[in-house]
């Protein structure tokens, strides 16, 4: 079952709009919400396509006994839509710095060698500068972003969050990210 922080972050993401969205993750998200789909749903050829390969895919099923239009995710679904929301996380920037540094550091033991590559990835592609080789830093607020982020990945107990005023010599930071 997909638990409250995941269901918060699809909220976010189907809130964003169709637009920026395609069908399917559309259709994970209002599943996944429980939402349940109208009878002119299936009117539509694409929208009913695109139902029709979840449900062939085994990404969602009927729940029997229900209404028509009343599905629920799969274990396999569910995964998807994880990693879904996890290809979608952005971390919001103010318009104005703070001044603090944000230092993610991890200490991942061999076992979880690709969990590892995953979250040092992940950081990579949310604009993340690599400080040392497991520490990472960015200038705005991010906690909760990375913290889920490490959720995902199963890495939350390895890593730590700091929160700077200072770095010496902190020119070339402030030069790769415009402050």
């Amino acid at each position: 079952m997909i638990n409250e922080k995941y269901l918060s972050k699809i909220k976010k993401i189907a809130s964003v709009g169709s637009k920026k969205l395609d069908l399917t993750k559309i259709l994970l998200c209002a599943i996944a919400l429980g939402e349940k789909l109208s009878p002119d749903f299936y009117d539509d050829k694409r929208t009913a396509r695109t139902f029709g390969g979840l449900r062939r895919y085994r990404f969602v099923r009927h729940i029997k006994g229900n209404k028509i239009g009343t599905h629920s995710l799969t274990p396999k679904g569910e995964a998807r839509l994880r990693n879904i929301v996890i290809d979608d996380i952005k971390i919001k920037n103010p318009k104005k710095w703070d001044g603090k540094w944000r230092l993610v550091i991890y200490d991942l033991p061999i076992r979880f060698k690709k969990a590892r590559n995953a979250f040092r990835w992940k950081l990579k592609d949310l604009g993340f500068f690599q400080f040392q080789k497991s520490v990472w830093i960015y200038p705005y607020p991010c906690e909760e972003e990375i913290l889920f982020v490490a959720d995902f990945f199963g890495v939350r107990k390895h890593i730590e969050i700091l929160e700077v005023n200072k770095i010496l010599d902190d020119s070339k930071l402030k030069a790769h990210f415009n402050l």
